[in-house]
């Protein structure tokens, strides 16, 4: 399990790492620790890699805040648990619009900071990835991040926030190898990943990286009502 701590203060970083190595002891997980002092700082290794599992957050943080970098972060990646960790109880309702797992004022205590590990630990293990090969590599990339695949001349684009992906498999085979609850065929070379939709039009469907993806006549219902059912079960 890979947790970040984003915190300035040194004495609450040391803390909360000391806590998560005996959470790790106690419950005999693998655990790695990333420490980092400022937003922007982790925000740069974020956008090189989204491969953590819990993010401890500060709010008061040089010239970017917690909450800042938490809405950066939710633009990229829907389902990473965020915990903020503050002295601040005034930006509980914030905390709540960027869906954070927890909201806690410090000094943090063992008995919660186990609680919010135990509670990520849950999380990752109910998570999906999509495992693909190119010519180079195999990778694997977490369901959530998949924003839409393109079918462009027999080869297939998959496409996150930070980055696209190239390999070959007919979209019939990606459609069946992704998770059903989240992605649905738009049109006869994409797929879309409904968490991903911020909008549907009589044509195509805006992403949240503000890309579009043309919707087909036949496919345009079913996306529209996925797309609605998805977004009243957020409220």
């Amino acid at each position: 399990m890979k947790v970040v701590i984003c915190e300035d203060e040194k004495i609450f970083s040391n803390q909360l790492a000391g806590y998560v190595k005996e959470w790790e002891k106690e419950r005999g997980i693998p655990t790695e620790v990333f420490p980092y002092i400022n937003a922007e700082k982790f925000w740069q290794y974020w956008l090189d890699s989204e491969d953590y599992d819990l993010i401890f957050l500060d709010i008061q943080m040089g010239n970017m805040d917690g909450m800042e970098l938490a809405r950066r972060i939710r633009s990229t990646n829907a389902d990473i648990p965020i915990v903020f960790v503050t002295s601040y109880k005034e930006y509980a309702i914030e905390a709540y619009n960027v869906s954070a797992m927890w909201y806690l004022l410090k000094p943090i205590t063992k008995e919660k900071c186990f609680a919010c590990l135990d509670r990520a630990n849950q999380t990752d293990r109910l998570r999906k990835y999509y495992v693909f090969s190119d010519v180079e590599k195999t990778e694997r990339l977490l369901h959530a991040d998949i924003l839409y695949v393109g079918m462009y001349s027999h080869t297939a684009t998959m496409v996150t926030a930070a980055k696209k992906y190239t390999f070959r498999k007919t979209i019939s085979q990606i459609l069946e190898e992704l998770d059903d609850k989240l992605f649905v065929r738009c049109h006869k070379s994409y797929i879309v990943n409904i968490r991903h939709v911020v909008s549907v039009s009589k044509s195509e469907a805006e992403m949240s990286n503000g890309h579009t993806v043309p919707l087909s006549k036949d496919m345009r219902r079913e996306v529209n009502d996925m797309f609605v059912r998805y977004n009243l079960n957020k409220i």
